[in-house]
């Protein structure tokens, strides 16, 4: 199921995509954004894209993957230690699904 079928009927709250900040006398002041104007069109627009990883919850896919394939090796290379010693006790790392996010943020 695609994600536009989905969410084809939700309701959006843009107030994080269309606020800005500017320095106003030294000051950090946030400012909304027009939606119907280019630049607040062109934040919607990367709001709803793939491209825009940071307003979510998850890590991006190229971090996931490393972080995936490090837990990986990690965990066959303590399979392999203890097949070559019995008297090694192995540590496995068993926490997967979320790692990445976890050291992401």
């Amino acid at each position: 199921m695609s994600r536009t079928c989905r969410r084809r009927s939700e309701q959006h709250e843009y107030d994080c995509v269309l606020r800005d900040f500017r320095w106003v006398d030294g000051a950090l002041v946030p400012f909304l954004i027009d939606a119907r104007s280019t630049q607040g069109r062109r934040a919607i627009a990367r709001f709803h894209s793939d491209a825009c990883w940071t307003l979510r919850s998850t890590a991006p896919r190229w971090y996931r993957r490393i972080v995936d394939h490090r837990l990986r090796t990690l965990n066959t290379r303590q399979l392999r230690h203890w097949l070559a010693d019995p008297d090694y006790d192995p540590v496995f790392e068993g926490r997967h699904r979320h790692s990445a996010n976890w050291g992401w943020w």
